[in-house]
């Protein structure tokens, strides 16, 4: 890794343990990402967070990174009813699957890795709701305009995301302790709780 790569996220504990069970029952930890390393860098270069703010445009030429977002025992998620549902999509339901798009937010603290999080090539936004309590839905909102908004308006759709080596959680920016989770019973929506669920990304 280049120097200002290990810069970009100087002060991430590689290997230093969270105390968060990811949803296959191992304890989640926080090591570098590359991919993160990287988007970082192409939305803000290494400038420093209060510079970040200031500056509040993306790098000329900075685009979301989509991917591909697996659970544990490999259900993908579709969209059903307006709310993403995390379902086994193998052959011809794999036409339904929804990648999700991230982008930074430039506002929170970048060794915690927060990402604004939407689906559609970045043109709809997963929000946890401003309410006291949480309530997942998708809004017709960009994500490069929430890059570029307040913090109070980015944070409703940010969450941290932890990478364990192989999977990795999201966990609510707005919620603290609660995290992304695929539903017990098939065709239930994406939801927050306690307990967090492992997902693995694949990169388009």
């Amino acid at each position: 890794m280049s120097h200002t790569a290990r810069a970009a996220l100087r002060g991430t504990p590689r290997g230093h343990r969270q105390g968060v069970t990811s949803g296959n029952g191992d304890t989640a930890e926080n090591v570098i990402d590359p991919d993160m390393v990287a988007l970082f860098e192409d939305f803000l270069g290494t400038v420093s967070p209060e510079v970040a703010v200031a500056f509040g445009a993306a790098r000329p030429g900075a685009r979301p990174y989509h991917y591909v977002l697996r659970d544990t025992e490999q259900q993908g998620l579709c969209l059903r009813h307006g709310h993403l549902v995390a379902t086994s999509l193998q052959g011809a339901n794999a036409t339904q699957e929804e990648p999700i798009s991230v982008v930074p937010n430039r506002h929170l603290e970048r060794r915690r890795c927060p990402l604004i999080v939407g689906i559609r090539g970045g043109t709809r936004a997963l929000s946890c709701g401003t309410g006291p309590e949480p309530r997942l839905s998708l809004e017709d909102v960009g994500l490069l305009e929430l890059f570029s908004g307040d913090k109070d308006r980015a944070t409703p759709f940010t969450f941290y995301k932890t990478f364990g080596g192989s999977t990795h959680t999201f966990e609510a920016a707005a919620f603290p302790g609660l995290f992304l989770s695929t539903a017990t019973g098939p065709g239930e929506a994406l939801a927050l709780a306690p307990g967090a669920t492992a997902f693995y990304l694949r990169r388009q």
